[in-house]
């Protein structure tokens, strides 16, 4: 029931992290290199992982949708993992699929997972 946990964190976070990844793929003009697990870190790819994770958290909370795990997504992307735009699609449907099996998982538990975004506590 943590709100970090909840689906729309978790879509919106990995959306924020792949898209800053790929951000600066492009700003490091690092598009079209092999992933850094090839060619080594060099210093573009030490500035490219920097600018996606401290985009991806800035955004995460400018927006309110904190999910740290989201972290990753971003270095996996600016890393050069998965560097094209056509597999952030991928990606992100497999985080929505995973939310899917959550929520079918906590509701056969009896744990009332949410459909979209924690409940509020009333102050």
């Amino acid at each position: 029931m943590a709100e970090a946990a909840s689906p729309r964190n978790v879509l919106c976070g990995h959306l924020i992290g792949a898209l800053c990844g790929w951000t600066s793929l492009w700003v490091c003009g690092l598009q079209d290199a092999p992933a850094a697990f090839i060619t080594g870190v060099e210093w573009p790819r030490v500035v490219a992982a920097g600018l996606s994770l401290g985009m991806a958290s800035a955004l995460m909370i400018l927006f309110r949708v904190a999910h740290p795990p989201a972290g990753a997504t971003a270095l996996i992307v600016s890393l050069g993992l998965m560097h094209e735009l056509q597999q952030l699609p991928v990606l992100l449907s497999a985080v929505a699929l995973l939310v899917g099996q959550a929520f079918v998982i906590n509701r056969l538990a009896g744990i009332p997972y949410p459909l979209w975004k924690t409940p509020q506590p009333d102050t």
